[in-house]
């Protein structure tokens, strides 16, 4: 029981989330609940669509970084 509890304790800490969204304009990406944005990337939001736009005004919450790259994909694409 111990050990199942450790190993909970040990995979909830490793675990890392990120969100894209809006930073001065730009797309953007955070890591876990960090406030400051770990990359800022030099697309300007008003180039993307609409519909992306208001997703990014939200924040688009995502597992991996395998997720943040096609999802960045599609929308420099």
């Amino acid at each position: 029981m111990k050990q199942k509890i450790l190993s909970q304790m040990l995979c909830g800490a490793v675990l890392i989330s990120f969100l894209l969204g809006v930073h001065e304009g730009r797309l953007a990406m955070w890591k876990d609940q960090d406030p400051t944005p770990c990359k800022i990337f030099p697309c300007p939001v008003l180039m993307l669509p609409k519909a992306v736009q208001e997703q990014l005004k939200n924040g688009i919450h995502l597992d991996t970084i395998e997720d943040v790259n096609r999802l960045l994909e599609n929308f420099l694409s």
